[in-house]
């Protein structure tokens, strides 16, 4: 279920939504709960002071979101979508950034 569900949000992200802020979201993992009541989103996007903006808009987007996968996946319970953001990404990034100071100091 869990690769299902990030595949048609992918999907609906490129396809139905237009606002700039999200340009470049990518959803990294998807969690769903063992009673299937919830599932976690983890995003990232391309600037990491957005991360709050970016997962607020995304949750104003979960009922439509929840409607399109309850459509496409012909199911009559889809789970609550909550959005977060993927900070993990960002402390790879910083871990890189700091060994090529390291390297060139």
């Amino acid at each position: 279920m869990e690769s299902d569900i990030q595949h048609l949000l992918t999907t609906l992200l490129q396809r139905d939504i237009n606002d700039p802020c999200l340009l470049g979201t990518v959803i990294t993992s998807v969690d769903v709960s063992r009673d299937n009541q919830s599932a976690v989103i983890k995003v990232h996007g391309m600037k990491r002071e957005e991360a709050d903006l970016v997962t607020e808009r995304l949750m104003r987007l979960a009922s439509h979101f929840e409607y399109e996968l309850r459509r496409a996946m012909q199911r009559k319970r889809i789970p609550h979508l909550k959005f977060s953001w993927d900070s993990n990404l960002d402390q790879g990034n910083d871990m890189v950034e700091l060994l090529n100071k390291l390297h060139r100091a």
